[in-house]
């Protein structure tokens, strides 16, 4: 069996690096096509994976012959108290470290398992569990080869698989810590800002003006509620607000550059195009809206959720600002500012949403002119807007 070529031709494409695969699903695809043409009895191959992702850090991709290549997720709490991983023979591999051959209807410890009594039904007669050994990653992998064959896999069978276990182990560690370095950049430093550090651009002082639309919001009376809550339901709350508002804001074509408390700054990029500019308008003040439908929807006391925002159109600088040890990406320049101003003028006035000329240039519907206004920093008073009728 080591010496069959089609086995040698699959362990030279790994040992390459899995060549001309689009994604680990396809990679874990051909795996388990190219194991059926070495005339190995696998029916199905998959692979168990943790990455670092802060809601669905399991993946578990996988093969059939007749199903083709799929994949299912699991959340931090199914990973350590759900049954779909806990007492799986993928989990007491991983835990364990060692290979596990489990032979269905001859093991009491997964027999009685629904997931395993499907599978027997389904005609699998042995799972073949192999660890997946790493330096880096932060659980071990596990890769799982199950057959149909009656009697199980041989132990010359075995032997060729377990010749892959390495091989596999590295494709499986390249792709784990890319997609953990993606996830983690993305949580804390945006889509767009993450991609631009995976490409190199991470030089302090490199950034570009882009047209934009700037949006600042944060809740109303914060500080009385944290005060009085428990610091879980504080955090627990902003959280939930935070993930309801960072839907939005990408479901709409923006991007959340910073937490600022209990406040948070996000842009919409656009062109220099009127349309697109409207668009991006549009987009902000429907996030604003979804928002706060949403946020209602969870709440047992909706009137308790109530937030200000500001919106602003205008030219930022967006790039690397920061210490030689601690670089940010973000946005600063007059149109950031002003929207900042805004949202003190909004609060001084009563008023829940505002925004600048610029932006009612750009909207139909009802708002309300504040008049003019000087702030610090700006030599000419500005105008400012109400849109309380909007969001």
């Amino acid at each position: 069996m080591h010496r069959n070529p089609r086995l040698s031709a699959l362990n030279s494409w790994l040992v390459a690096g899995a060549p001309g695969a689009d994604g680990f699903g396809e990679i874990n695809a051909e795996i388990g096509r190219r194991l059926r043409t070495t005339d190995l009895p696998v029916d199905f191959f998959g692979v168990y994976k943790t990455l670092m992702h802060p809601e669905l850090p399991g993946r578990f991709d996988y093969w059939t012959e007749t199903g083709g290549p799929k994949m299912s997720r699991l959340t931090p709490r199914q990973l350590k108290e759900s049954n779909r991983w806990i007492g799986t023979p993928g989990q007491v591999c991983s835990k364990t470290g060692r290979m596990l051959l489990y032979t269905f209807g001859d093991n009491p410890e997964f027999d009685g398992r629904p997931d395993m009594k499907a599978l027997r039904e389904r005609g699998y007669a042995q799972s073949l569990c192999l660890p997946l050994h790493s330096r880096y990653t932060p659980d071990l992998n596990v890769a799982v080869a199950m057959t149909k064959a009656e009697g199980g896999f041989t132990s010359d069978q075995i032997e060729a698989l377990r010749s892959l276990q390495a091989q596999i182990a590295r494709v499986t560690e390249g792709f784990v810590l890319h997609e953990s370095t993606i996830a983690v950049l993305s949580t804390y430093v945006g889509r767009d800002a993450g991609a631009r550090v995976l490409t190199g651009n991470i030089r302090r002082g490199d950034s570009e003006n882009i047209p934009s639309v700037v949006l600042f919001i944060d809740l109303e009376s914060f500080t009385q509620f944290s005060n009085q809550a428990t610091p879980e339901d504080t955090i627990g709350f902003l959280n939930r607000f935070f993930s309801v508002l960072d839907e939005a804001v990408s479901r709409n074509g923006g991007e959340i550059l910073k937490f600022i408390g209990d406040g948070a700054m996000a842009i919409f990029p656009t062109p220099d195009d009127r349309a697109a500019q409207v668009a991006a308008v549009d987009g902000a003040l429907a996030t604003l809206d979804e928002t706060r439908r949403t946020m209602a929807n969870q709440l047992e006391s909706p009137s308790a959720l109530k937030f200000r925002a500001a919106l602003n159109v205008g030219d930022v600088h967006y790039g690397n600002i920061g210490s030689v040890n601690r670089m940010d990406f973000t946005v600063v320049g007059p149109t950031v500012n002003l929207t900042s101003r805004l949202m003190d003028i909004g609060a001084s006035l009563g008023k829940r949403m505002v925004c600048s000329e610029e932006v009612i240039g750009l909207i139909d519907g009802v708002s309300e002119d504040l008049g003019k206004h000087h702030f610090k920093g700006f030599e000419q008073p500005v105008r400012v807007f109400s849109l309380e009728g909007y969001g």
